[in-house]
């Protein structure tokens, strides 16, 4: 039975909508605000949506311009059912993308043809063209510095912690420094599969049976790949393993988050390729400053989209350090993030594997990697809210809300 979404805050309109439609074989769904709407599409994926422009949050136009933003919805038909039938509207309506406009009051049965006719174009549409994504590509952010001790992986840890709090999503912690990887001992786990299982693999040897063996489960609900036991060295792993790997695991999870060796060795590099953000993590001394400048310089030249680099300060030192406006000169680039130096809050990470995300959702640092995970994602994946919305994703959009 096809599946109709009338997204209008007037019952009456739901009733005649519903009487018109439910004989011709369809079922009809009721939502009364824009978000109720977004989210009621986001679980049923209805095969028609009817908007009212005129909704109690947010306009009928934002609601198909958020649709339209995502895969799923980019060729599902849309009508605008409203009483505002002047040319502007309409000409408004069909710029973020409905594909028909009907006045109210209605007729019925105009209501029935013009459905009937969108549903019958959609499904040629759907014939003919082959089957497109249905879901968001996987979202990959990598953690990395070419100086140690800046905190890059307590960054690592906590981002993929906060992805999974946000979003609710799986979620995949990849630790690829393979001479001195820390993530098992910051999540206080000893497992017994880690990346020595893929030494001396090639990409034609992988399957997702052999992948899985390699992940480990936190009981926190994020999934993770541990470094080697022993230090290995890069040629320990074949050139071609790492790219094929990355699309596997990109099928596997909505967001991973990779903290990558402090180097520009041939892995790091395959890394950093592969991720949609890079984390540059800096510290407020002389040594990570310098080494910073070198990054952006080699990010350059491998070809890094400016906006692809974000820089994060984080505040380690005691005594004062440089300041953040002088680092964001001389990098010539600004700060994205910036964590207060808070050791409490980290040596208990470090030294008993609790990370700072599930000790206390109260504290600044929380609050900064909830934001880090809520804004460094596609702009279509925030455009339709959870169904069953997080508490770390109410806070998030409560304050991202404020920050507009």
């Amino acid at each position: 039975m096809p599946r109709v979404l009338l997204i209008d805050d007037e019952p009456v309109f739901f009733k005649m909508v519903d009487h018109a439609l439910k004989p011709q074989g369809y079922e009809v769904e009721f939502a009364k605000t824009g978000m109720d709407g977004l989210r009621a599409a986001g679980s049923s994926n209805p095969e028609l949506i009817i908007v009212d422009v005129k909704l109690p949050d947010f306009d009928g136009y934002e609601v198909v311009q958020r649709l339209r933003s995502t895969p799923r919805f980019r060729s599902t038909p849309i009508i605008f059912l409203t009483s505002q039938t002047e040319l502007p509207s309409k000409l408004k309506g069909f710029e973020v993308g409905a594909d028909d406009f009907l006045g109210k009051p209605f007729q019925p049965e105009e209501l029935v043809a013009r459905v009937g006719l969108l549903m019958r174009r959609s499904e040629a549409i759907r014939s003919a063209l082959p089957a497109g994504p249905t879901r968001e590509p996987a979202t990959v952010v990598a953690v990395h510095s070419l100086r140690g001790g800046v905190g890059c992986t307590s960054l690592a840890v906590n981002l993929a912690l906060a992805f999974h709090q946000v979003w609710d999503k799986p979620t995949l912690l990849v630790d690829a420094d393979m001479t001195a990887g820390q993530v098992a001992l910051m999540l206080n786990t000893s497992p017994a599969r880690t990346f020595d299982d893929l030494t001396n693999r090639r990409a034609s040897e992988l399957d997702n049976d052999l992948i899985k063996k390699i992940i480990s489960k936190h009981n926190s609900g994020i999934h993770f790949i541990a470094a080697p036991a022993s230090p290995l060295s890069d040629d320990s792993f074949a050139d071609d393993l790492w790219p094929e790997l990355l699309t596997r695991l990109e099928e596997m999870y909505d967001f991973i988050v990779i903290d990558t060796a402090h180097n520009f060795g041939n892995i790091t590099i395959h890394m950093l390729n592969q991720a949609s953000t890079v984390f540059l993590t800096v510290a407020p001394e002389m040594a990570s400053v310098r080494s910073s400048i070198s990054s952006l310089e080699i990010y350059n030249l491998l070809g890094y989209a400016p906006e692809k680099v974000k820089v994060v300060l984080n505040q380690n030192l005691a005594i004062a350090g440089i300041k953040q406006a002088q680092i964001e000169k001389v990098l010539k680039q600004p700060i994205s993030h910036s964590f207060a130096y808070a050791p409490n809050e980290y040596i208990r990470s470090v030294n008993f594997g609790q990370p700072v995300l599930l000790n206390n959702s109260e504290l600044p640092a929380t609050a900064i990697f909830e934001e880090m995970a809520y804004v460094n994602v596609a702009e279509s994946i925030k455009a339709i809210p959870p169904v069953s919305p997080t508490a770390a994703w109410k806070r998030v959009t409560q304050k991202m809300t404020g920050k507009k």
